[in-house]
């Protein structure tokens, strides 16, 4: 059996995967986490062909021929809200050469159109609602009449749902086939040395704050010996850097200076970014952390006004998170922080607020995001259900695009303007400037810098 993992061609430099869709605001492109892992576990039923038509820079005419060269007998694609309509219309394109190949699809907007996207579109064969389980070797391996968790599918004029069961405990899954990617076609703002590799070490996040589609996948982690094979088998691919993609890293202190230790006694010698939150990050943590070759981290602050971060369940306290910061810093780890702008009837005094915040914390890196109603989260739904949303917006994401609140107190063009003025001033103070060109250890991480920030500052 030839499968075929597709990151499709787009308009844009689409991130389609873990059900977080956004764009890329600089010049970087990760690897889609989904497709990594499924190359592992679909490897033992099936001959994988990987197609990344964003990191390839593939236009759709030529990734078009390499799919029809391939025949693929299925198809997993990834998909998104802002990339769907694009992304339909070239399957669609793909079906009518190929008739007989099963196309399965994967991304955040499914979570919420579920049956209404098979419905729409006639090509689809079936939806897969999560990437870490074995249910989508059992629906390729015997399309049945029976519900199979995790995959909504057709069955002759039938379309059989499978609700989505992400579950508890302990997650483990085959290797992923590294060699079918291209690492040399990915990029990271954060990396210090190439080629960088993108890893879990579980997956779901405990935590319930309301805007985040990852925070209702429930909550596995990783087998450590199961870490440890993977990270194994990229030192052999001569993978020097690891962005570690684990919602917050840390969250379980115990098994998390056990996965620390055991890579400090393999002697892999990586150097490591992650994402983590304030409040999990302790003294004894950062030190393992530090020691084992993390370089920088990047912790979600989201607003100044403790009421917003109340509401939306980002249960953090502002005072708390300033100290936090500060002995992230004096670890000797470098932090970036995460900040969202536009929550529903939120003032441009608040705004404000928080872009000062952000030059006021020993920050080394700032995201600006606008608020956005992404699809598989209670924030959209109740969003909705308040009206303040047109419910088929699919324009979706956590980067630039432009919800229009029903409350809003100012227009998207004084939105977008705001959230260019606290790029440009946490960005463009000397006293940053001067830091960050002190700070960088070798010409890569130099070369890097200049590169993307000046695809950022551009893009702003």
């Amino acid at each position: 059996m030839r499968i075929l993992l597709l990151n499709p061609p787009g308009t844009k430099s689409f991130f389609r995967d873990y059900y977080c869709a956004k764009v890329s605001k600089a010049n970087y492109y990760y690897h889609p986490i989904d497709l990594v892992y499924l190359s592992g576990r679909l490897s033992e039923i099936g001959d994988i062909k990987v197609i990344d038509a964003i990191a390839e820079k593939t236009y759709p005419e030529k990734c078009h021929k390499q799919i029809v060269d391939f025949c693929p007998d299925v198809i997993i694609s990834l998909s998104s809200a802002p990339s769907y309509k694009e992304d339909m219309i070239f399957l669609s394109s793909v079906s009518r050469v190929l008739p007989d190949c099963r196309i399965i699809v994967s991304g955040d907007i499914f979570r919420d159109y579920k049956i209404r996207s098979l419905v729409e579109n006639p090509f689809l064969d079936a939806i897969l609602l999560d990437f870490t389980t074995n249910h989508i070797v059992q629906y390729i391996e015997n399309i049945t009449s029976q519900i199979i968790p995790n995959i909504i599918h057709r069955f002759g004029d039938q379309i059989i749902e499978g609700c989505e069961e992400h579950g508890i405990g302990e997650w483990q899954i085959p290797i992923p086939i590294w060699e079918a990617f291209n690492l040399a076609a990915y990029h990271f703002p954060f990396s210090r040395r190439k080629p960088f590799a993108s890893i879990l070490t579980d997956f779901g996040c405990p935590y319930n704050c309301d805007f985040c589609p990852v925070s209702s996948l429930g909550f596995r982690l990783r087998s450590i010996q199961d870490v440890l094979s993977e990270l194994k088998s990229l030192k052999e691919l001569g993978v020097k850097e690891l962005y570690i993609r684990d919602q917050t890293f840390g969250v379980n202190k115990k098994r998390s200076l056990e996965l620390l230790n055991a890579i400090l006694d393999a002697k892999l010698d990586f150097t490591w970014s992650a994402l983590s939150r304030t409040d999990v990050l302790d003294d004894e943590l950062l030190a393992l952390m530090k020691k084992s070759g993390c370089h920088t981290l990047m912790i979600g602050i989201e607003s100044a006004n403790q009421d917003i971060l109340t509401e939306h369940n980002k249960k953090i306290k502002i005072i708390e998170a300033r100290d936090s910061i500060i002995r992230i810093k004096k670890s000797g780890i470098k932090v970036g922080g995460f900040f969202m702008l536009g929550f529903p009837g939120e003032s441009k005094e608040s705004i404000k607020e928080t872009s000062k915040l952000a030059c006021d914390l020993p920050l080394d890196y700032a995201s600006f995001n606008v608020v956005s109603p992404r699809f598989g989260t209670s924030f959209r739904k109740n969003a909705i259900a308040k009206g303040y949303i047109n419910p088929d917006n699919l324009e979706a994401e956590s980067s630039i695009s432009m919800p229009i609140w029903k409350n809003q107190k100012f227009s998207n063009e004084d939105l977008i303007k705001l959230r260019q003025k606290a790029v440009k001033k946490f960005y463009l103070r000397p006293s940053y400037l001067i830091r960050r060109l002190f700070s960088i250890c070798s010409l890569y991480e130099l070369v890097n810098l200049i590169r993307e920030g000046t695809s950022l500052l551009r893009k702003s």
